[in-house]
Protein backbone atom coordinates (compact mmCIF):
# COMPACT_ATOMS: atom_id res chain seq x y z
CA UNK A 1 0.00 0.00 0.00
CA UNK A 2 1.28 3.29 -0.61
CA UNK A 3 0.88 6.42 1.26
CA UNK A 4 0.81 8.77 -1.31
CA UNK A 5 0.83 12.12 1.15
CA UNK A 6 4.50 10.28 1.89
CA UNK A 7 5.13 10.19 -1.61
CA UNK A 8 4.02 13.62 -2.33
CA UNK A 9 6.33 14.50 0.47
CA UNK A 10 9.26 13.08 -1.02
CA UNK A 11 9.32 14.46 -3.80
CA UNK A 12 8.93 17.99 -2.54
CA UNK A 13 12.34 17.40 -0.60
CA UNK A 14 13.73 16.59 -3.74
CA UNK A 15 13.39 20.06 -5.35
CA UNK A 16 12.86 22.17 -2.84
CA UNK A 17 16.19 24.03 -3.50
CA UNK A 18 14.48 24.50 -6.79
CA UNK A 19 11.46 25.86 -5.63
CA UNK A 20 12.99 28.11 -3.36
CA UNK A 21 14.98 29.40 -6.60
CA UNK A 22 11.61 29.96 -8.63
CA UNK A 23 10.13 31.51 -6.00
CA UNK A 24 12.92 34.23 -5.60
CA UNK A 25 12.92 34.24 -9.39
CA UNK A 26 8.95 35.02 -9.50
CA UNK A 27 8.83 37.63 -6.69
CA UNK A 28 6.42 35.60 -4.40
CA UNK A 29 6.17 37.87 -1.29
CA UNK A 30 3.29 37.62 1.55
CA UNK A 31 0.54 39.66 0.06
CA UNK A 32 0.60 37.62 -3.39
CA UNK A 33 -2.22 35.20 -4.24
CA UNK A 34 -1.34 31.72 -5.05
CA UNK A 35 -2.70 29.17 -6.62
CA UNK A 36 -1.26 25.40 -6.97
CA UNK A 37 -3.14 23.65 -10.04
CA UNK A 38 -2.74 19.38 -9.18
CA UNK A 39 -2.04 20.27 -5.30
CA UNK A 40 -2.38 16.85 -4.09
CA UNK A 41 -2.41 16.86 -0.09
CA UNK A 42 -0.86 20.22 -0.44
CA UNK A 43 3.34 18.90 0.38
CA UNK A 44 4.31 22.06 -2.23
CA UNK A 45 1.62 24.31 -1.37
CA UNK A 46 2.98 24.40 2.48
CA UNK A 47 6.19 26.54 0.80
CA UNK A 48 3.07 29.27 0.41
CA UNK A 49 1.21 29.42 3.95
CA UNK A 50 2.25 32.98 4.76
CA UNK A 51 0.59 34.33 1.38
CA UNK A 52 -2.68 36.50 1.52
CA UNK A 53 -4.27 33.67 -0.39
CA UNK A 54 -3.85 30.01 -0.98
CA UNK A 55 -5.63 28.06 -3.24
CA UNK A 56 -5.20 24.35 -4.00
CA UNK A 57 -7.15 22.73 -6.53
CA UNK A 58 -6.74 18.82 -7.26
CA UNK A 59 -9.68 16.20 -8.96
CA UNK A 60 -8.29 13.77 -6.31
CA UNK A 61 -10.85 14.64 -3.37
CA UNK A 62 -9.34 12.64 -0.72
CA UNK A 63 -6.41 13.83 -1.18
CA UNK A 64 -8.00 17.63 -0.85
CA UNK A 65 -9.10 16.70 2.97
CA UNK A 66 -5.33 15.74 3.95
CA UNK A 67 -3.80 18.94 2.41
CA UNK A 68 -6.83 21.06 4.09
CA UNK A 69 -5.75 19.37 7.53
CA UNK A 70 -2.34 20.59 7.13
CA UNK A 71 -3.14 24.38 5.66
CA UNK A 72 -6.83 24.77 7.29
CA UNK A 73 -6.16 28.10 6.32
CA UNK A 74 -6.01 28.10 2.65
CA UNK A 75 -9.10 26.82 0.19
CA UNK A 76 -9.11 23.25 -1.82
CA UNK A 77 -11.33 23.02 -4.86
CA UNK A 78 -11.86 19.51 -6.21
CA UNK A 79 -12.22 20.08 -10.01
CA UNK A 80 -10.52 19.45 -13.43
CA UNK A 81 -7.89 21.36 -14.25
CA UNK A 82 -8.40 21.97 -18.38
CA UNK A 83 -11.43 23.92 -16.53
CA UNK A 84 -10.51 25.90 -13.92
CA UNK A 85 -13.40 26.95 -11.91
CA UNK A 86 -12.17 30.87 -11.45
CA UNK A 87 -12.24 34.02 -13.05
CA UNK A 88 -9.64 35.13 -15.37
CA UNK A 89 -6.61 37.53 -13.96
CA UNK A 90 -8.04 36.28 -10.36
CA UNK A 91 -4.66 35.41 -9.07
CA UNK A 92 -1.20 36.77 -8.75
CA UNK A 93 0.96 33.51 -9.05
CA UNK A 94 -0.35 29.75 -10.44
CA UNK A 95 1.48 27.12 -9.95
CA UNK A 96 2.06 23.40 -10.35
CA UNK A 97 4.63 20.70 -9.61
CA UNK A 98 4.93 17.32 -11.11
CA UNK A 99 1.82 17.40 -12.76
CA UNK A 100 1.96 18.80 -16.41
CA UNK A 101 2.98 14.66 -17.10
CA UNK A 102 -0.50 13.63 -16.31
CA UNK A 103 -3.06 16.01 -18.56
CA UNK A 104 -3.15 18.00 -21.17
CA UNK A 105 0.26 20.77 -21.04
CA UNK A 106 -1.16 22.87 -23.42
CA UNK A 107 -4.74 23.40 -22.19
CA UNK A 108 -4.14 23.24 -18.98
CA UNK A 109 -1.18 26.09 -19.22
CA UNK A 110 -3.64 28.34 -21.34
CA UNK A 111 -5.46 28.03 -18.24
CA UNK A 112 -3.33 28.46 -15.90
CA UNK A 113 -2.70 31.81 -17.59
CA UNK A 114 -5.81 32.86 -18.20
CA UNK A 115 -6.08 33.05 -14.10
CA UNK A 116 -3.34 34.80 -13.56
CA UNK A 117 -3.20 38.65 -13.88
CA UNK A 118 -0.86 40.06 -15.92
CA UNK A 119 2.67 40.75 -14.33
CA UNK A 120 2.22 37.50 -12.46
CA UNK A 121 3.46 34.20 -13.84
CA UNK A 122 2.95 30.35 -13.98
CA UNK A 123 5.61 28.40 -12.78
CA UNK A 124 6.12 24.17 -13.49
CA UNK A 125 8.16 23.51 -10.67
CA UNK A 126 9.43 20.00 -11.75
CA UNK A 127 8.48 17.82 -14.83
CA UNK A 128 10.45 14.30 -15.12
CA UNK A 129 11.68 13.20 -18.58
CA UNK A 130 11.76 9.23 -18.62
CA UNK A 131 13.77 9.69 -21.43
CA UNK A 132 16.97 10.81 -20.34
CA UNK A 133 16.72 8.58 -17.59
CA UNK A 134 20.07 6.87 -16.33
CA UNK A 135 20.09 3.69 -14.21
CA UNK A 136 23.63 2.03 -12.98
CA UNK A 137 24.31 -0.81 -12.77
CA UNK A 138 23.25 -1.81 -16.57
CA UNK A 139 21.21 -4.64 -14.91
CA UNK A 140 19.19 -2.05 -13.63
CA UNK A 141 18.01 -0.19 -17.03
CA UNK A 142 15.17 -2.59 -16.30
CA UNK A 143 13.63 -0.87 -13.72
CA UNK A 144 13.20 2.41 -15.95
CA UNK A 145 11.93 0.76 -18.76
CA UNK A 146 8.73 -0.73 -17.64
CA UNK A 147 8.61 2.40 -15.20
CA UNK A 148 8.35 4.60 -18.28
CA UNK A 149 5.88 1.67 -19.91
CA UNK A 150 4.11 2.19 -16.85
CA UNK A 151 3.74 5.58 -17.02
CA UNK A 152 2.64 5.74 -20.17
CA UNK A 153 -0.39 2.90 -19.46
CA UNK A 154 -1.47 5.26 -16.79
CA UNK A 155 -1.94 8.11 -19.20
CA UNK A 156 0.95 9.85 -18.19
CA UNK A 157 3.88 11.53 -20.61
CA UNK A 158 7.34 10.15 -19.46
CA UNK A 159 8.93 12.58 -21.75
CA UNK A 160 7.05 15.93 -20.92
CA UNK A 161 10.11 17.98 -19.52
CA UNK A 162 11.48 18.31 -22.39
CA UNK A 163 8.13 19.47 -24.23
CA UNK A 164 7.17 22.25 -21.29
CA UNK A 165 9.08 25.31 -22.99
CA UNK A 166 7.13 24.68 -26.14
CA UNK A 167 3.88 24.70 -24.49
CA UNK A 168 4.89 27.93 -22.38
CA UNK A 169 5.50 29.71 -25.79
CA UNK A 170 1.73 27.91 -27.05
CA UNK A 171 0.26 28.98 -24.31
CA UNK A 172 1.04 33.11 -24.60
CA UNK A 173 3.60 33.23 -21.49
CA UNK A 174 6.79 35.64 -22.20
CA UNK A 175 10.23 36.22 -20.84
CA UNK A 176 10.20 32.15 -20.69
CA UNK A 177 13.12 30.37 -18.32
CA UNK A 178 13.63 26.66 -19.02
CA UNK A 179 16.20 24.64 -17.50
CA UNK A 180 17.20 21.09 -15.61
CA UNK A 181 17.34 20.62 -11.93
CA UNK A 182 20.70 19.38 -11.02
CA UNK A 183 21.91 15.91 -9.05
CA UNK A 184 24.38 15.40 -6.60
CA UNK A 185 25.33 12.27 -4.79
CA UNK A 186 26.81 12.73 -1.29
CA UNK A 187 26.30 9.93 0.41
CA UNK A 188 26.44 5.97 -0.34
CA UNK A 189 22.47 5.37 0.13
CA UNK A 190 19.29 7.15 0.99
CA UNK A 191 18.07 6.59 3.86
CA UNK A 192 16.18 2.91 4.27
CA UNK A 193 12.38 4.61 4.57
CA UNK A 194 13.56 6.28 1.40
CA UNK A 195 14.11 3.31 -0.58
CA UNK A 196 11.80 0.97 0.70
CA UNK A 197 9.25 4.19 -0.43
CA UNK A 198 10.81 3.72 -3.54
CA UNK A 199 10.22 0.38 -3.83
CA UNK A 200 6.39 0.61 -3.25
CA UNK A 201 6.08 2.38 -6.39
CA UNK A 202 8.50 0.32 -8.69
CA UNK A 203 6.88 -2.60 -7.80
CA UNK A 204 3.21 -1.14 -8.18
CA UNK A 205 4.83 0.11 -11.50
CA UNK A 206 6.03 -3.09 -12.56
CA UNK A 207 3.98 -5.84 -11.05
CA UNK A 208 2.10 -6.10 -14.17
CA UNK A 209 5.09 -6.50 -16.48
CA UNK A 210 7.23 -8.94 -14.36
CA UNK A 211 6.98 -12.00 -12.52
CA UNK A 212 7.53 -11.36 -8.84
CA UNK A 213 10.92 -13.82 -8.52
CA UNK A 214 12.37 -10.52 -10.99
CA UNK A 215 10.73 -8.21 -9.05
CA UNK A 216 12.48 -9.85 -6.29
CA UNK A 217 15.85 -9.95 -8.13
CA UNK A 218 15.58 -5.95 -9.11
CA UNK A 219 14.94 -5.02 -5.76
CA UNK A 220 17.92 -7.39 -4.24
CA UNK A 221 20.28 -5.98 -6.84
CA UNK A 222 19.33 -2.24 -6.47
CA UNK A 223 19.45 -2.41 -2.43
CA UNK A 224 22.72 -3.81 -2.98
CA UNK A 225 23.63 -1.54 -5.18
CA UNK A 226 23.11 1.41 -3.20
CA UNK A 227 25.17 -0.76 -0.06
CA UNK A 228 28.15 -0.41 -2.20
CA UNK A 229 27.53 2.75 -3.27
CA UNK A 230 27.81 2.20 -7.02
CA UNK A 231 23.77 2.97 -7.57
CA UNK A 232 23.21 6.14 -9.58
CA UNK A 233 19.66 6.73 -10.35
CA UNK A 234 18.76 9.98 -12.43
CA UNK A 235 16.13 10.78 -14.23
CA UNK A 236 16.04 15.07 -16.21
CA UNK A 237 13.61 16.99 -14.13
CA UNK A 238 12.85 20.10 -16.05
CA UNK A 239 11.08 23.58 -14.52
CA UNK A 240 9.98 26.39 -16.86
CA UNK A 241 8.65 29.86 -15.32
CA UNK A 242 6.58 32.29 -17.89
CA UNK A 243 5.56 35.55 -16.65
CA UNK A 244 2.02 37.08 -18.14
CA UNK A 245 2.25 40.25 -20.39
Amino acid sequence: MIDWHQRYTQQAQWTAPLRSYLINKAGIKPHHRVMEVGCGSGAVLQDFSECQQVLGLDIEYNSLKIAQKILPAATFICADAHSLPLKSKSLDFTICHFFLMWVNGTDVLKEMRRITRSGGAVIAMAEPDYGGRIDHPPSLTTIGHYQTQSLRDQGADPYTGRKIRGWFQSAGLVNIECGVMAAQWTKNQPEPEEINLEWAIIRSDLENYLKPAELEALEKADRHAWEEGTRILFVPTFYAIGFIP
